[in-house]
């Protein structure tokens, strides 16, 4: 039986009477999620298909995409966390990394005070930014997210590809936009929020490298072709600090990653 389906039956009465009043459906599943109702409110989010903000159809264990049948592998649902199984062929990884290998760069971060981006040592890798669809497997891994996440693929921004060497690490660290720092107003600019995060792991790595939420206290260990998204906002939109994450050091072999933020309007 379906979690909506074993709701009490003035509670579905409620959500029947709200949906058709027009009640947004994020206010809907947020009232459900803090009544204790946690499967009920991300199955309302994921057959409704009008919630406004990325989210994965959860109902069941695979997912059929125009072009690829993915698994789900693991799920977090405060603050929502998703494993993604086959979501990159072998060949769609080997056609990142070979495209990119030779354009990397020193990574950097958003400079807290101004809004520019610099190096930093709490991010030991390089990487190197693409435009939205600027080659042809860019563009069709943006169109299978777009579908996957039921987000349109330019609220989003370029996909980033990073190389982690022997102790590469990007410490703990949030992807969202702190409104209390003065680098939002100028970052936020673009495309608002990043509401989402979506990681792709485009190779094997025999130790260390993984991904790691400390204050969800699990990590999700690199596995070539997999995906991990991330909501960086709650059901109600506002920033989720429990999404603090890491990218542990690689210790033996190299990693590699490509990234992929989701915004909350256009970015341009």
């Amino acid at each position: 039986m379906s979690a909506l389906k074993a709701l009490e039956t003035d509670w579905q009465e409620w959500l029947k009477v709200n949906l058709a009043r027009g009640v947004p459906v994020n206010k809907l599943a947020i009232t459900l999620f803090n009544k204790g109702w946690v499967d009920a409110a991300y199955e309302l989010i994921s057959r409704t298909g009008n919630f406004n903000a990325p989210h994965i159809n959860t109902t069941g264990n695979h997912i059929e995409l125009s072009d690829r049948k993915v698994s789900l592998g693991f799920t977090c649902y405060k603050p929502f966390v998703a494993v993604i199984n086959d979501f990159l062929s072998p060949e769609e990884c080997d056609a990142l990394i070979q495209d990119a290998d030779s354009k990397l760069k020193n990574s950097r971060v958003v400079n807290p005070e101004d809004g520019n981006f610099v190096e930093h040592d709490a991010r030991t890798s390089t990487s190197t930014g693409y435009q939205r669809g600027q080659i042809e497997v860019i563009k069709t891994i943006e169109a299978r997210i777009s579908e996957l996440l039921h987000w349109p693929v330019d609220h989003g921004e370029g996909l980033q590809v990073l190389r982690y060497e022997d102790g590469g690490e990007y410490r703990p660290h949030f992807d969202f936009f702190d409104p209390a720092k003065k680098s939002s107003q100028v970052v936020t600019k673009k495309g608002g929020q990043r509401v989402g995060t979506f990681l792709m792991y485009l190779s094997e790595v025999d130790t260390g490298g993984s991904t790691r939420f400390p204050k969800l206290n699990f990590e999700v260990r690199p596995k070539k072709g997999t995906a991990l998204y991330f909501a960086n906002t709650d059901l109600s939109g506002q920033i989720d600090p429990l999404t603090l994450h890491a990218g542990m050091p690689v210790t033996e072999g190299v990693k590699y990653l490509a990234t992929k933020w989701l915004c909350e309007k256009p970015y341009v």
